[in-house]
């Protein structure tokens, strides 16, 4: 799989040659150059990239490539900034002057630029020398012994240790199935997260007792690097058991043969059952699937998967069935069937399993490091870096899930490292970490095509995060759309690694110990825990910090921010794309913020004083890349909201009819708008809504207004409508008839007074 951030700048270099921006000459062949060679490094650290783990050297030299990388998309975010500057018409005699000056500035920064791109340029040359030096090659061709040995022990190993606890109503629901009188060959499928025991419970009911009527049974694991020819030849090895005679035959025959081989070894037998354990893609079943007669014997085939889609799709009629997580009674009768815990250690000992979060292999390997160790100073040193010690103890975990990590396609990889953003046991809104992923440009305008838009894109991402176990579904909304989610803390942890491994995203969190400055600058984007202050002490003044491109600070509700510290951000971060202060308390909004001219998401802090309601500043409508703009506390909007062009999304659910001031205008040439939330009936019959056609979730409230007779005449214009929601405290809702117009209507929650003649419902 190829590394996401090479990926990532090739891409960026692509689309900023193919804009053919006006700059230096020199600059330009810079540009052209780079993308050249990292096209030519990609392959190698296509490479190199699952062969890190084998050699120290391989992982330097693929973060001496991130490195450039990244370095890359800085250069390109700093020419976007000059262009952004100077593209603004002039036209008098002052402006002219300032335009000339300007020119100069400009012109001084694109010679600082070049001579960065030189350096670039001399350190792809130094990169491409060391690996000669260090004889990467070499590494590579003497480590695919040792990655065939983890495959193998990825096929045999995994999961098998666990031992079967909160199972039993798993077992009888699928036993069920087996034993059914459907005398058709049937398909049960058993998907979950890696480590929750899917090989333990399939292996359970292939050795039960009650599935004795089975005459002839046979098990093989797919994994992902999986040969046809073998998969076929130890199926038939299996049904042969001791049997002698076929060996020389088998090696012989070709997979047209195999498949017949076993097609007919199976039509002379009777009722047979195949458990085909950690499939990871349709595609395999199809290749082996007519070796499996239906004799209408009742013959049953078991698959398991981490992937829900694999699970659903391998057959129309299969039964699929998800593996949940043990409960807390569960997890620690788990726990207690190896370590058995003294009293005294009990108490430790359930804040411990506490933290695996009932997923069996965590909880197994916890009680197997604790085995031997009897007291409680022992155990409380466990607890202290539980992660550290379970990782270390067991080699199963991170393979486990790392293998899940490396079967994502790069723009996948980088949606799922993204997660390391939140916190330690929090839930986060899935529609809110859609549109990051798309102002962090993860997900592209290039992605755009056949109507299918970014947030498409993104929805199709998410979706298949979910399908393959990494994310678990926490709220489902009243439409029965997903609302928030969160990640198990383990894979939390893979995606903090790998997201700091890839120079992706680096995290402070006030309340643990200090990452070195250094080591947090080298990471592009920033999510800060709880210290917002100590976070600038420990930056200091370097001017690494105006490369940034992303900040979000996290669980400051508890104290007010002081507008100096907002000030700083605004100030320091002149590359930010992505700001998010929803989580932030503050006095104001200062003017600066019209400075970060880049940003594409913006979550605005809230007021800390209740009755206040903070005014966004005018300076807002200068930013003309803005496409997200998100709130959760009562604003007072200016007018220049109406000259943000690109905006898709304006997210303000939460305002109070007391507090919010002034009215929200929406300018007739925002016709990219997809999101509406909230807006009071007041301010949205003053907007022609013909050119909202993109418009997709609408929420509408009304207030104090006295008008005769309210009317929805005009949302029958909104052809891409999908969610309305109409909040009617003080007035009868209108008749519903407009909304026949919106062909796209998924979902409609009204909510107030209505009258019965206009047939509506709430």
């Amino acid at each position: 799989m190829v590394d996401a951030t090479v990926s990532f700048a090739i891409e960026k270099l692509n689309d900023f040659i193919s804009q053919e921006i006006n700059t230096r000459r020199g600059v330009e062949d810079g540009i052209r150059w780079l993308k050249d060679e990292l096209d030519y490094l990609q392959s190698f650290v296509s490479d190199a990239e699952t062969k890190q783990g084998m050699d120290q050297r391989i992982s330097k030299w693929i973060s001496s490539v991130r490195d450039v990388a990244n370095e890359a998309v800085i250069i390109l975010e700093r020419i976007n900034v000059l262009h952004e500057e100077h593209a603004a018409p002039k036209h008098g005699v002052l402006d002219h002057l300032h335009s000339f000056i300007g020119l100069c500035k400009r012109e001084a920064k694109l010679y600082q630029i070049g001579k960065e791109i030189k350096s670039l340029k001399e350190r792809i040359i130094e990169i491409k020398k060391r690996r000669e030096e260090y004889g990467i090659a070499i590494i590579f061709a003497t480590s695919k012994v040792l990655q065939k040995k983890r495959t193998l022990l990825r096929a045999t190993s995994f999961e098998n240790q666990v031992d079967v606890v909160g199972f039993e109503d798993d077992v009888n629901t699928l036993l069920a199935q087996l034993v059914s009188e459907d005398p058709s060959l049937s398909l049960i499928s058993i998907h979950g997260m890696g480590g929750l025991g899917k090989t333990t419970l399939a292996s359970k009911l292939y050795h039960s007792s009650e599935l004795s009527h089975f005459e002839s049974r046979a098990w093989v694991c797919v994994s992902q690097d999986y040969n046809i020819n073998d998969l076929l030849k130890t199926i038939i090895k299996s049904f042969m058991g001791h049997e002698s005679g076929h060996e020389l035959d088998l090696l012989k025959m070709d997979k047209v043969d195999l498949l017949q081989h076993l097609r007919k070894l199976l039509l002379g037998r009777h009722r047979y059952l195949v458990v085909i354990d950690d499939i990871w893609d349709v595609e395999a079943w199809e290749k082996i699937k007519k070796a499996f007669p239906d004799k209408m014997n009742g013959s049953r085939v078991i698959i398991t998967t981490r992937n829900k889609k694999v699970a659903q799709r391998v057959d129309d009629k299969c039964f699929v069935h998800k593996l949940r997580f043990l409960n807390e009674n569960e997890s620690w009768q788990l726990f207690c069937k190896r370590a058995k815990p003294t009293s005294n250690l009990e108490k430790i000992g359930k804040e411990m399993v506490d933290k695996c979060r009932g997923l069996p292999l965590a909880i197994v390997v916890l009680s197997g490091l604790l085995l031997h160790k009897k007291s409680y100073e022992a155990w409380s040193k466990v607890k202290d870096r539980i992660w550290g010690q379970l990782t270390d103890n067991s080699v199963e975990i991170q393979e486990i899930l790392s293998l899940s990590y490396a079967d994502l396609s790069f723009q996948m990889r980088q949606c799922f490292l993204y997660l390391a953003r939140f916190p330690e046991d929090q839930t986060f809104e899935v529609h809110n970490l859609k549109l990051l992923w798309i102002a962090e440009e993860f997900i592209s305008q290039a992605d755009e095509k056949d109507g299918v838009v970014m947030e498409d894109v993104a929805d199709k991402y998410l979706n298949e995060l979910i399908n393959r176990n990494l994310i678990q579904i926490s709220t489902l909304l009243w439409n029965g759309q997903v609302l928030e989610c969160r990640v198990h803390d383990l894979v939390r942890d893979l995606a903090i690694q790998k997201a700091t491994e890839h120079k992706l995203l680096g995290i402070f969190d006030s309340s643990k110990q200090h990452p070195s400055s250094i080591r947090l600058l080298q990471q592009p984007r920033h999510a800060i825990y709880n210290g917002i202050g100590k976070y600038f002490e420990l930056l200091g003044p370097s001017s690494y910090v105006l490369k940034l491109r992303s900040l979000a600070v996290i669980n400051e509700t508890g104290r007010c921010i002081k507008v100096k510290e907002i000030k700083m951000m605004y100030t320091r971060f002149k590359y930010l794309k992505v700001l998010d202060l929803i989580s932030v308390n503050s006095d104001g909004i200062p003017a600066e913020i019209g400075d970060l001219v880049l940003l594409k998401y913006l979550g605005l802090m809230g007021s800390h004083i209740i009755s206040k309601p903070l005014a966004i500043p005018p300076t807002i409508g200068k930013l003309k890349r803005l496409q997200t703009l998100h709130g959760w506390s009562d604003y007072q909007f200016p007018k220049e909201i109406c000259e943000l062009k690109e905006l898709r999304h304006l997210i303000f659910p939460y305002f109070s009819k007391r507090l919010a001031k002034g009215s929200l205008k929406i300018g007739s040439h925002q016709t990219k708008l997809q999101t509406l939330d909230s807006i009071w009936y007041e301010d949205w019959i003053q907007i022609y809504t013909i050119n909202l056609t993109n418009l997709r979730s609408l929420a509408i409230r009304d207030s104090s207004y006295n008008a005769h007779e309210y009317t929805l005449d005009s949302i029958a214009n909104l052809t891409s409508l999908q969610t309305l929601i109409l909040e009617f405290r003080t007035h009868v809702i209108p008749t519903s008839k407009p909304l026949s117009s919106c062909k796209r209507l998924k979902s409609v929650k009204l909510s107030g007074i209505y009258r019965e003649e206009y047939g509506m419902q709430s």
